[in-house]
């Protein structure tokens, strides 16, 4: 789509995008950390997981899946939370509103004394840490350029793929320690660390240009874009020519219903919040958060010892983070649709055999099985992080025009967390009721992703976000065309035709 030719990498601002990402790796932090420190005997007995033996109490399988669950309950709610501060207030808000959310929720996370304090700022940590999410995953995609936006809000998942690891690396280094109080509350605490340098880095960032335009401040968007823009040799002309799209579609939609029942009830609107939707569900019923989060209970029933539990933890999630980074430096080339189905069905095929080595090993001497069954693991997570991880959040962040991006990443990433919700809160007790039969339930929904993501997602690579539009069969609202492929759909277009058709969808 477009050219051929890409133009060079700001590096300034592919900076400026790394430090917003680091709302990413909070929240992944935050999620994984939790299944290293459900083995920690200190916080076991302190949450009333174990008993003074050391043994589970008849409260365990439930009080964990509390545990868990509350967190991404509390994402939830950060996600829609997040996208009213944003629209309001403006991209930096949303990440400002994020960091002093999620501060109180980590420090009392790491002082908690009990299960209901820890389950509280649980709720809390998961608001504030995936309301930064969300305001990266809207944030980014406006301040990329489009032939970079694939690499540049693929920061997104790379950032989630080293929250992940670090985690289970400081959860693996911490269990060693002599200290069983430090042992779970020094690795509680190492994200506040990342919180205070992302405090600080705030107020440093630069507003969203396509924001500033939709509130009318068009001298402060100008400016803005052109230091996002500038690099070496700039072809001056094209840059404003792409600035002047922004500012046409910005007066368009200034224009527009950009309510929240709107979302529902326009039918552009609603095509593509059914379909990020569909994506986020998709994307959890892979079984990727239940596999992260149960991790070491998956091992255990494998035969492995605590100690080998928590080295394979930390080694399958270095994985994820590989993962990651590769998704990132090759889904503009390849497509975001291509790298989902190429994830989706890679992640099928390792959770069923998964299903299948642990039927067949768990409770048996064969080494090779069990073995089989680790490396399962890793690759089905490496499909996980390369495809779906970056695939989603790349989409999400440009599948909604300017002025909905805010709410359709909110609404999106609400189902996400509602759909982690509702497998982490229920894993421990389905597991505990039909074992590996847990897993096929997660491989037949990765099929139904595959043939969903194959015969309904459109291609979004190197199209501008004043384009999208036109991609899900909404012509009339995109004033401008500039790329190779939607320019053929405004020729098609008599102008008293997209006069009619622009006041039609409008009063519509």
């Amino acid at each position: 789509m477009g050219s051929d030719i890409k133009p060079p990498v700001n590096w300034r601002t592919f900076f400026l995008c790394v430090m917003i990402s680091f709302g990413q790796l909070m929240g992944a932090y935050e999620a994984v950390i939790i299944g290293t420190t459900l083995q920690k005997p200190d916080f076991m007995r302190r949450m009333s997981l174990w008993d003074g033996d050391g043994n589970r109490t008849r409260r365990y399988s439930s009080l964990e899946g509390v545990i868990v669950g509350l967190f991404q309950a509390g994402a939830v709610f950060g996600t829609i939370i997040v996208a009213v501060v944003m629209e309001r207030w403006g991209r930096k808000a949303g990440l400002l509103f994020g960091s002093i959310v999620a501060l109180p929720g980590i420090a009392g996370l790491t002082g908690s004394n009990n299960a209901a304090e820890f389950i509280v700022f649980r709720f809390i940590s998961g608001l504030g840490t995936w309301a930064c999410c969300a305001a990266a995953s809207a944030y980014i995609p406006e301040l990329a350029p489009p032939a970079h936006r694939g690499f540049f809000a693929g920061l997104n998942g790379v950032m989630i793929g080293l929250g992940t690891a670090l985690a289970s690396y400081v959860g693996m280094g911490f269990y060693f320690c002599e200290n069983e109080v430090a042992s779970w509350r020094a690795p509680m605490g190492i994200p506040l660390v990342f919180l205070v340098i992302l405090l600080g880095t705030i107020p440093f960032l630069p507003e969203s240009p396509r924001y500033l335009l939709l509130k009318g401040r068009t001298a402060e968007a100008r400016q803005i874009f052109s230091k996002l823009n500038k690099i070496s040799n700039t072809n001056e002309v094209l840059l404003e020519e792409e600035f002047d799209q922004m500012q046409q579609q910005a007066a368009h939609d200034r224009g527009m219903n950009s309510s929240w029942t709107s979302m529902f009830t326009y039918p552009a609107y609603r095509k593509r919040i059914f379909l990020a939707c569909m994506i986020s569900v998709l994307n959890q019923s892979t079984g990727f958060l239940v596999i992260n989060n149960y991790g070491q209970t998956f091992y255990q029933a494998l035969g492995f010892s605590p100690t080998a539990q928590q080295i394979l933890q930390g080694n399958r999630d270095i994985v994820a983070f590989l993962g990651n980074f590769c998704g990132s430096l090759v889904v503009d080339r390849v497509g975001r649709k291509t790298i989902l189905l190429f994830a989706f069905a890679g992640c099928f095929v390792c959770v069923t055999l998964e299903g299948i080595m642990v039927a067949l090993f768990a409770d048996s001497d064969n080494e090779a099985g069990k073995n089989a069954g680790v490396a399962l693991l890793y690759i089905f997570l490496f499909f996980y992080a390369s495809g779906i991880d970056v695939g989603t959040y790349v989409y999400l962040g440009e599948m909604f025009p300017n002025h909905m991006r805010v709410k359709g990443v909110g609404i999106s990433l609400a189902s996400l967390n509602t759909m982690g919700t509702i497998y982490l809160s229920i894993a421990s007790t389905a597991f505990t009721a039909i074992g590996w039969k847990f897993f096929m339930l997660f491989a037949a929904l990765t099929l139904c992703g595959i043939f969903l993501i194959a015969l309904i997602l459109p291609e979004t690579r190197g199209v501008p976000l004043e384009e999208i539009e036109a991609l899900f069969g909404n012509t009339p609202d995109t004033v401008v065309f500039k790329s190779s492929t939607n320019r053929e759909m405004e020729t098609a277009m008599t102008p008293p035709m997209k006069a009619v058709s622009d006041d039609m969808e409008h009063y519509a």
